[in-house]
C-alpha cells in the first residue's frame, strides 16, 4: 500500500515574486544575528536571500469549480468560505536537498478539501546548490509574502492567526513563529 493514494484533483497557480532589497537586507541581517547568537564562535556560512521566491497556490477540488483560476486574477472566484479562510504554508520535505511543491500535491490537496484551506507551498532552494540558511530565508520570505504581500500579488494579506505551517521531514524543521508573531 503507498504512502499516500493518488490525489482525486486540485488545482494550483504558480508563483513567483520578487523579494525587495530591503527585506533581503532584513532578512539577512537577522539571520546572521541568529545564527552569531546560537553558534557562538563557530564559522558563519554565508547568508544569501534570493531575489525571487518559487512556490505554488494550491486547493483541494477540480479547477473547474473556480472559473477565473487560469485568469490574471487566479482568486477572484474562490467562494468566500475558501477566500477568508486559513492558509496553510507548506515546507515540503526531502532534507533540503531534493523535493518541490509538485511532489508534495497528493498530500496538499488532500488536506485543503479536508481542512477548507487554500495551500501555499513553498519551492525553496536546495542544496548543495544552494547551502543552509538558503531554505530557511526562503521560507521566511514567503511567510512575509503572506502575511504583506506586494501590489499585485494574488491575494490579500492573510491574518497571521489564520495562517497555519506545515511540512513533513525537513519541511517541519524550517523555522517557528512565536506567539507574538516574531519568526525564529
Amino acid at each position: 500500500m503507498p504512502y499516500l493514494s493518488p490525489s482525486d484533483g486540485g488545482w494550483f497557480v504558480p508563483v513567483s515574486f520578487d523579494v525587495p532589497e530591503s527585506d533581503k537586507n532584513l532578512v539577512e541581517s537577522e539571520m546572521h544575528k541568529l545564527l552569531k547568537h546560537l553558534g557562538g564562535d563557530l564559522e558563519i556560512p554565508e547568508i544569501n536571500a534570493h531575489s525571487v521566491v518559487q512556490a505554488e497556490w494550491q486547493g483541494g477540488g477540480p479547477s473547474s469549480e473556480i472559473p477565473g483560476l487560469n485568469s490574471k486574477e487566479p482568486f477572484a472566484q474562490l467562494p468566500n468560505e475558501l477566500k477568508n479562510g486559513p492558509v496553510v504554508l507548506v515546507l515540503h520535505g526531502g532534507g533540503y536537498v531534493t523535493g518541490s511543491p509538485a511532489m508534495e500535491r497528493p498530500a496538499t490537496f488532500k488536506l485543503s478539501k479536508m481542512s477548507g484551506a487554500r495551500i501555499f507551498s513553498v519551492d525553496y532552494r536546495l542544496a548543495p546548490q544552494s547551502p543552509f540558511p538558503a531554505a530557511l530565508i526562503d521560507a521566511v520570505l514567503a511567510y512575509k509574502y503572506l502575511i504583506d504581500p506586494p501590489a499585485g500579488a494574488h491575494h490579500e494579506a492573510i491574518d497571521p492567526k489564520k495562517l497555519i505551517i506545515a511540512g513533513d521531514s525537513a519541511g517541519v524543521s524550517s523555522f517557528w513563529i512565536t506567539t507574538d508573531g516574531r519568526v525564529v
